[in-house]
């Protein structure tokens, strides 16, 4: 028997919330197989399973608040294995009673009215067994959903479907960066419902690839009141990355979460640390143990070597190269095709122009600008 418990990230904090949970009780898995994300105000973490078994307890639900130390689940080499747990473990388990669905698959049949007690399935019923009955898949619903709506004219707030309990986003932002950010959930994070857009342009489109946009950000209080929990940050303002940080900031003041956003084809090695609201583009690379604050852009095909730690609200555009050790200050900018010799800091808000080699230190703020 294995006990997994929830781990400690962060010595000063004893709390961390479940992000998602990838495993049901009877499944089966390997050793190394991911069966939770946990999240601190500082980072996130899979939870790996230590050994090959079956789940047989998992007392905590997806997005709760857990203690560390506290039971996650409980593997046996086999479903009739015999075991026992310590008083106050078994009490924890007591609490919540075994669970044969995922959330997912619960909210997908509860969204459709389906009760899953009558629907004659068996085992374990995961949202692709949901979606067998419905005969339809979960993009399928929402292309319906947003053409018919977008279709019919401009969006509302009030014609919004805001499921509490559902992993509902809204993205801020309209142009060519939210573009690429609903791409990249679409393919990564397809369980996430791109619900709606916010644009503070004068006279923004009905949509952003289907996405209605519903108003400005002076919405973005009323659609976390309203239940929308997960928020993204669709504006690059490469140029103008002071802006960027009142913007980030704006969605966190409105009480929302900023999840880390990971193209799938984008290499990150499990030893990497982060903090909220990074967003890592597809061919970027990003290597072992580097560290990343919060609101920062790794994007397309950028890599960041070994053991660098790139500041909060910082930008790494495309085909920029840091050698490890490199360490790039809070808010600082690194230009396309930028290379960044060994161990050199780069100052907070410091903006290097494209296609630089940077050999020594920049200075906080300083701007290095190409020759021509």
């Amino acid at each position: 028997m294995e006990i997994v418990r929830v781990p400690l990230l962060n010595a000063n904090e004893n709390e961390l919330e479940l992000v998602e949970v990838m495993v049901a009780v009877g499944d089966e898995v390997q050793k190394g197989d991911v069966l939770c994300t946990v999240e601190s105000t500082k980072a996130t973490f899979d939870v790996e399973a230590p050994a090959a078994g079956v789940v047989r307890e998992w007392p905590t639900k997806e997005g709760s608040r857990v203690e560390v130390g506290a039971l996650l689940c409980v593997l046996t080499a086999t479903a009739d294995e015999a075991y026992e747990l310590s008083a106050d473990d078994a009490a924890k388990a007591a609490e919540s009673g075994d669970f044969r669905a995922t959330r997912k698959a619960k909210e997908l049949a509860e969204a459709h009215g389906l009760d899953l007690n009558e629907a004659g399935l068996t085992g374990v019923v995961r949202e692709r067994d949901v979606r067998a009955l419905l005969g339809q898949s979960q993009a399928e619903d929402v292309q319906k959903t947003t053409e018919g709506a977008v279709g019919a004219g401009r969006v509302h707030l009030s014609d919004l479907q805001v499921r509490p309990s559902a992993e509902q986003m809204v993205m801020y932002g309209a142009g060519g960066h939210a573009r690429v950010l609903i791409d990249m959930i679409r393919q990564g994070r397809p369980d996430w419902e791109l619900l709606a857009a916010l644009d503070d342009g004068r006279t923004p489109p009905l949509d952003v690839l289907g996405v209605p946009i519903v108003g400005s950000s002076a919405e973005l209080t009323t659609l976390r009141q309203a239940g929308v929990r997960l928020a993204a940050l669709g504006i690059g303002a490469v140029t103008d990355n002071a802006r960027r940080v009142g913007l980030y900031q704006k969605l966190v003041d409105a009480g929302f979460h900023v999840p880390n956003l990971i193209h799938p084809d984008a290499s990150v090695s499990a030893s990497v640390t982060m903090g909220l609201g990074n967003q890592i583009f597809a061919g970027a690379v990003v290597s072992a143990t580097v560290r990343l604050g919060d609101n920062t852009i790794i994007n397309s095909g950028a890599v960041v070597s070994h053991d660098c730690e790139i500041g909060s609200h910082a930008h790494i555009t495309p085909g920029a190269i840091l050698a490890g050790n490199v360490k790039v200050g809070a808010g600082a900018v690194v230009g396309m095709g930028v290379t960044v010799y060994l161990g050199v800091t780069i100052g907070e808000g410091a903006m290097i122009a494209n296609g630089v080699h940077i050999m020594s230190d920049v200075a906080p703020g300083e701007v290095i600008r190409a020759s021509r």
